[in-house]
C-alpha cells in the first residue's frame, strides 16, 4: 500500500513535469514534503533518503520553470546590486571542489549528495522564490496549501499529546525524552511528523505564515480566523517540548512589527500591535483560568519549560555558536573536510565522523560550525560575501516597497521577517535546516522579496494600461501610438 502511494506521487509528479506545468510541480512539492514522513514511518527500515522526496519534486519543478523562462535572469534578480551575480559562479565551483574533497576523504557518495543538498537547496529556493514573487497569486496559493497540510498535521500532534497511541505517531529512530524538571520527563508530541524538531519547526513556520496572511488583505472575521489559526499552531508547538519553536515565533512577531514600523503603513503597524497586545491579554486570561481540563494536566509543565528559554539562550548560542565554530575550524584545519562530512544522515547508516578524536555531532547542530568544518575559511568567506550582498539587495528593495499595493507590501514584509527570524536559530539548531523541505520554505520566503522591482514594474504597466483605456474613452476617435517601455527583462511578471 505504501509503495503504491509512493508510486502514485512520483507518477503524478512525472506527468505534471512532462506537461511543463511547474506550478503544479511546486504544489506537489508541498504535498510530498508532508507525505514523506508518514511514508517513511510505514516503510521497513524507515529509509532516511525519503526526506529527499520534496527536493526531487522541487528540483524537477525548477528545471521546468527554467525551461519556460529561458534563462536564470540573475541580473534581473539582483537588479539593485548587479555585482552580486559575480559571486555565484565561484561559490558553485568551490562547492563542487569540496564535494570532490568529501568524496575522496570518506568514499561515501550518499553523504556527499545529502551535504550538497544543504547548500544548493537554499540557492535554488532563492531563485524559485524570486520567480514566485513575480506571481503573487501562485505564491499565496502555495503557502495556503502548506498551511492546510500544517493544520492537519498539527491536529495529529495534538492527538499525540492527548495520549492517542497509533504507530504513525511514533518517532523515527525512537522517541527522545525531554526533561522538564527533576522528576518529570516525557516525550514531545509529533503526530505524523518524524521528530519533535521537525514538528516544532513546521508548526512555527505555519504560525508565522498565518499571521502574515492575517494582515495582508484580510479584515474582520477573516483576519480573526487567521489569527486564531496562528495562535493554535503556536500553542501546539509547545507540546513538542522544543522551546526554540515559541521563541522563534516571538522573534518573528518582533521583526514583523519592527519592519512594518520602518517600511509599512501606519495602519498596518497599529493593527499588528493591537493584535499582539490582544493576544497577550487573551493568553494571560487563559492561563489564569487554568486550561488543564481542555489541554491536559501537564500543560503548565510545557508552559513552564517554554518560560525558561530566555535564560538559556546565551549558553546555547555560546555552545553551538562560538565554541562549535572554533571546534569546526580546528578539526578542518581552515581548509574544510569536504561537503557532507557533517551531514545528518539519520538511519542512512553512512557513518559518524570522528576527526582527531573529537565527535562532531554537536558541531553539525551549529550552522556556522558546520559550514566552517566542511568548507573551511574560504567557503565561509564566499557565503558571508553572498549573504552581505543579499542584505544590500533587500535593503535597497525595501526603499520602494511602499509604492506597492498595501496587501502585497505587507505580505512581502512578513515573509522577510519570517526569513530573518531563522538566522539566529540556524546557529544553534542547524539540524532541522538539514531537511531540504525546511530549507526550501525559508529560501522561497527570502527570494520573493528580491522580486520587488519586478512587482513595481508590473504595477506601472497596469497603471499605464488603465491610463490608456481612460484616454481612449475620453478621445474615442484618436489613435494612440504604442509607448515604448523599458522593463526589467523579458517575461517580467508574465504568466508562463
Amino acid at each position: 500500500m505504501i509503495n503504491l502511494l509512493l508510486a502514485l506521487l512520483l507518477a503524478s509528479l512525472a506527468l505534471v513535469l512532462v506537461s511543463g506545468d511547474w506550478r503544479k510541480g511546486l504544489l506537489l512539492t508541498v504535498v510530498m514534503g508532508f507525505a514523506q514522513d508518514p511514508i517513511r514511518k510505514l516503510t521497513p527500515d524507515q529509509p532516511a533518503l525519503y526526506v529527499g522526496l520534496a527536493l526531487i519534486a522541487f528540483v524537477g519543478s525548477a528545471i521546468v520553470l527554467y525551461q519556460r523562462r529561458g534563462s536564470l535572469e540573475l541580473p534581473l534578480m539582483f537588479a539593485s546590486k548587479p555585482g552580486l551575480v559575480a559571486w555565484v559562479t565561484p561559490l558553485l565551483l568551490f562547492l563542487a571542489l569540496q564535494a570532490l574533497n568529501g568524496l575522496l576523504r570518506w568514499g561515501l557518495p550518499i553523504r556527499v549528495m545529502i551535504g550538497m543538498g544543504f547548500y544548493l537547496a537554499p540557492l535554488l529556493g532563492l531563485w524559485v522564490g524570486f520567480q514566485l514573487g513575480r506571481d503573487q497569486l501562485m505564491l499565496r496559493r502555495l503557502l495556503q496549501l502548506y498551511l492546510t497540510f500544517s493544520s492537519l498535521f498539527a491536529f495529529t500532534a495534538l492527538l499525540d499529546y492527548r495520549g492517542v497511541d497509533v504507530p504513525l505517531f511514533d518517532a523515527i529512530g525512537g522517541a527522545q525524552l525531554i526533561h522538564f524538571r527533576y522528576g518529570f520527563y516525557t516525550t514531545g508530541a509529533i503526530g505524523l511528523w518524524r521528530s519533535t524538531d521537525i514538528a516544532a519547526i513546521h508548526l512555527t513556520i505555519a504560525a508565522c505564515i498565518a499571521v502574515i496572511f492575517a494582515f495582508s488583505g484580510f479584515r474582520g472575521a477573516s483576519r480573526n480566523r487567521w489569527l486564531i489559526l496562528a495562535a493554535s499552531l503556536a500553542t501546539i508547538s509547545l507540546f513538542t517540548g522544543r522551546r526554540k519553536a515559541i521563541v522563534q515565533f516571538v522573534v518573528f512577531i518582533g521583526l514583523f512589527v519592527l519592519l512594518l514600523s520602518r517600511y509599512g503603513s501606519t495602519s498596518s503597524r497599529r493593527q499588528l500591535l493591537g493584535a499582539v497586545v490582544a493576544s497577550a491579554g487573551l493568553a494571560a486570561i487563559i492561563l489564569l483560568l487554568d486550561p488543564s481540563e481542555l489541554l491536559g494536566d501537564d500543560f503548565s509543565e510545557y508552559v513552564g519549560r517554554a518560560a525558561t528559554a530566555p535564560r538559556d539562550l546565551w549558553e546555547r548560542f555560546n555552545a553551538l555558536g562560538l565554541r562549535a565554530f572554533l571546534t569546526g575550524l580546528n578539526v578542518s584545519g581552515g581548509l574544510g573536510l569536504g561537503v557532507g562530512s557533517l551531514a545528518q544522515t539519520g538511519a542512512a547508516q553512512v557513518g559518524q565522523v570522528q576527526v582527531q578524536g573529537a565527535n562532531l555531532i554537536y558541531v553539525s547542530e551549529s550552522g556556522i560550525g558546520k559550514v566552517v568544518a566542511e568548507l573551511g575559511i574560504p567557503g565561509l568567506i564566499l557565503i558571508i560575501g553572498i549573504i552581505a550582498g543579499l542584505f544590500q539587495v533587500v535593503l535597497r528593495n525595501l526603499r520602494f516597497i511602499r509604492l506597492l499595493p498595501k496587501p502585497i507590501a505587507v505580505f512581502e514584509i512578513g515573509l522577510l521577517a519570517f526569513a530573518l527570524s531563522n538566522l539566529p536559530f540556524f546557529t544553534s539548531a542547524a539540524g532541522v535546516y538539514g531537511d531540504p523541505f525546511v530549507l526550501i520554505l525559508c529560501s522561497i520566503s527570502l527570494g520573493s522579496v528580491l522580486a520587488i522591482p519586478c512587482l513595481l514594474h508590473q504595477q506601472s504597466e497596469i497603471l499605464r494600461v488603465q491610463q490608456e483605456a481612460l484616454e481612449r474613452q475620453a478621445y474615442p476617435t484618436t489613435t494612440l501610438l504604442p509607448r515604448q517601455t523599458q522593463g526589467y527583462g523579458p517575461g517580467a511578471g508574465d504568466a508562463i
